[in-house]
């Protein structure tokens, strides 16, 4: 009798797990198609593309990073193939879930171009604004997009800039060359790589910042995405201290200081056609975007 009774029960279990496995695993999907139907009632031609959401929260982030990263040959692109032989590729447009948003998966240069000439029907959600700046050039789109890229284009071809630049980097260059010829035989790519003491500890926030691009967006303790977030508050401190100490110094000498006449004085100097000037928030959020940007 109480074999009987363990047997009834392990085939309930047995039988109740997969169900179980299988609700969780298309709750997201039919969630999200619920939510779809529901807004887009009295729309009959409005339909999702083709696609699965993933698990509740995860979504489909782990296939990501399992091609991305983790396979014996990582390759992004296989994330995509495995859409393709999955749901067709004739479409090439398909639904999914990763880092924490529903997303939809474009393949096709014709989709592509429609997405980036219609600015203002799709927000960016990626990187996060958190990490990448909220005024950042890589964060704002359509009008506002226009505008920083004016300033930031024309700070970078500043004349002034670009002789500051050599100004700094020619001794800099002499001396690194002079300190190799030294060493017999090097190698470059680790030579080059190697920050002076000014910028270590930039280097090293840097670094800490750009692997929360590809974390899930789980701000706790211990988590690479928190740890990002800590780092981009540690790189907005050290820049923002930087522009105050400008702001005074220009404040002081009452006109343009030749002492200072590179990106970042460009960007806070700058004015656009109606005489306007760049936010602190925004030059911070750019000049970190930058540095970002020149990081391997």
């Amino acid at each position: 009798m109480v074999a009987a009774e363990w047997a009834w029960w392990l085939g309930l279990l047995a039988g109740t797990v997969p169900l179980l496995g299988l609700a969780v695993y298309h709750f997201t999907d039919a969630f999200y198609c619920a939510i779809f139907a529901i807004t887009h009632m009295g729309r009959p031609r409005a339909k999702l593309p083709p696609g699965h959401m993933g698990l509740p929260f995860i979504g489909e982030t782990l296939t990501l990073l399992w091609y991305f990263k983790l396979a014996r040959r990582p390759n992004p692109d296989a994330f995509v193939e495995a859409k393709r032989r999955c749901y067709g590729g004739g479409v090439d447009v398909y639904r999914t879930h990763l880092y924490g948003s529903p997303a939809v998966l474009v393949c096709s240069p014709a989709a592509n171009k429609f997405v980036f000439q219609s600015p203002d029907s799709f927000a960016m959600r990626w990187p996060r604004p958190e990490l990448v700046g909220f005024s950042s050039i890589a964060n704002v789109h359509g009008s506002r997009h226009a505008r920083v890229r004016r300033f930031v284009v024309g700070a970078i071809n500043s004349p002034n800039s670009l002789r500051t630049i050599a100004e700094v980097v020619q001794p800099r260059l002499v001396a690194a060359l002079r300190s190799w010829a030294g060493k017999g035989t090097i190698a470059a790519a680790t030579e080059i790589k190697k920050p002076s003491l000014l910028t270590e500890k930039i280097d090293e926030w840097v670094a800490g910042l750009v692997p929360g691009f590809r974390a899930f967006p789980l701000d706790i303790p211990g988590t690479t995405f928190h740890h990002a977030r800590k780092c981009r508050r540690k790189l907005n401190s050290v820049f923002r201290e930087e522009l105050e100490r400008r702001k005074v110094k220009l404040q002081v000498a009452g006109e343009k200081s030749d002492d200072d006449c590179d990106l970042m004085s460009g960007l806070m100097q700058m004015k656009d056609e109606q005489g306007n000037r760049l936010s602190d928030n925004e030059v911070v959020d750019n000049i970190v975007s930058l540095v970002i940007g020149g990081y391997e």
